[in-house]
């Protein structure tokens, strides 16, 4: 029996102080940043068999966006975010798998940039929050079903 679950039922959330969440309004997916690693080029004069060597450099989460319906109380939430010199904490939490009693959470920080997004006559009108992450995302594994 597989355990993938679907996004619906997931949350996504900001604080400005990693304490106090709110919800984002009418989101539309999952927010999670992918985690890269730079690996720098240490290859020398004398490197084995002329082979390229590397070592591991820093680690970057990169650029995400979370995608949303546009309201004018989740643009003013993601304008005042945006304003904030301080980065913004973000957390996504996964709808519980089978075999789990809590879905899985991710933590991260961020510099929010919210961007509407075109919309055709009779189509609804969406935005997007472009989140600059910085510093390190945190996976806390749900918790077992009894």
């Amino acid at each position: 029996m597989s355990k993938q679950i679907i996004a619906y039922g997931a949350t996504v959330e900001r604080s400005n102080d990693g304490v106090a969440w709110e919800s984002i309004p009418e989101g539309k997916g999952v927010a999670v940043p992918v985690v890269e690693t730079e690996y720098l080029d240490a290859t020398s004069l004398d490197s084995p068999n002329g082979f390229r060597e590397y070592v591991k450099g820093m680690k970057d989460a990169g650029v995400i966006s979370v995608p949303c319906g546009y309201t004018a109380d989740g643009y003013e939430q993601q304008l005042a975010d945006q304003a904030d010199d301080a980065p913004i904490f973000y957390r996504t939490t996964m709808k519980a798998a089978v075999g789990q009693a809590t879905g899985d959470i991710f933590e991260f920080k961020g510099f929010p940039t919210p961007m509407l997004e075109t919309g055709a006559l009779g189509e609804l009108v969406g935005m997007s929050i472009s989140i600059r992450t910085t510093g390190d995302v945190e996976w806390t594994k749900g918790t077992a079903a009894v």
